[in-house]
């Protein structure tokens, strides 16, 4: 039987994280999987929008689908989306999924409203990843991966959109206006990777129309811990 749950949060601490400056500019990889179907969700939208301003932070909305029998359909919900994080909670050993869960770095998790707790794992995870250079020229994105031990990695490329502003009026939000940050739209698996620097190029037009894309390279499969990270934003 399938195994949903919401966090409900009664009190929500306000908080301004912190600036996080990592060494050698790693990024910090910040994945929301939320709905707009979902009541807890919103204090959880809010935490990463604000750490999406700090410097080094690539923080990607990945809106799912199972709620959206709660009388309102997500509009930016994605199919693959809730099969992203069905994988990453079999990685974490759970044997359900809810919302508003935030993944850090690929290798921890937790309630994404909780705020303090999301400072104290962004401080612990910060130096972890290398950075992946990213440009556009057209439809081309051309994609510089950066010398990482010899080993097996997955490359995924995400496009996404900018803030999304969404006025909900039925289901568990009526009434609420709720903003996401960076939205992810589509996705492309770009194969295995040595660990070797290299550049790869990828056609973006093969994917929705976005404003920024996502690189992520997990180690060995295509969820877990990310050893390198990128984005552009148009």
């Amino acid at each position: 039987m399938k195994q949903v749950f919401a966090v409900i949060m009664l009190t929500i601490s306000a908080f301004i994280p912190s600036e996080v400056k990592a060494q050698s500019d790693a990024p910090v990889v910040l994945e929301l999987f939320t709905s707009q179907s979902c009541s807890s969700c919103p204090p959880a939208d809010k935490v990463l929008s604000e750490w999406a301003e700090q410097p080094n932070v690539i923080a990607l909305s990945c809106n799912v689908t199972y709620w959206n029998h709660l009388h309102w359909k997500d509009t930016l919900s994605r199919e693959f989306c809730t099969q992203r994080q069905r994988e990453y909670n079999a990685a974490f050993g759970r044997n359900g999924i809810y919302t508003p869960q935030l993944v850090i770095n690929g290798t921890e998790q937790l309630v994404g409203s909780h705020g303090r707790k999301v400072e104290k794992e962004i401080r612990k995870a910060s130096n972890a990843i290398k950075n992946i250079d990213l440009n556009i020229k057209g439809e081309t994105l051309n994609i510089f991966l950066p010398e990482l031990s010899e080993g097996k990695y997955s490359i995924t490329l995400f496009s996404h959109g900018d803030k999304h502003t969404q006025s909900i009026p039925s289901g568990e939000n009526r009434g609420r206006t709720v903003s996401y940050t960076s939205p992810v739209q589509d996705y492309a698996s770009l194969g295995r990777w040595d660990g070797e620097a290299r550049s790869v190029s990828y056609n973006v037009g093969n994917l929705d129309p976005a404003k920024g894309y996502a690189v992520l390279v997990h180690e060995r499969n295509s969820v877990g811990a990310i050893k390198a990270a990128g984005q552009i934003k148009l």
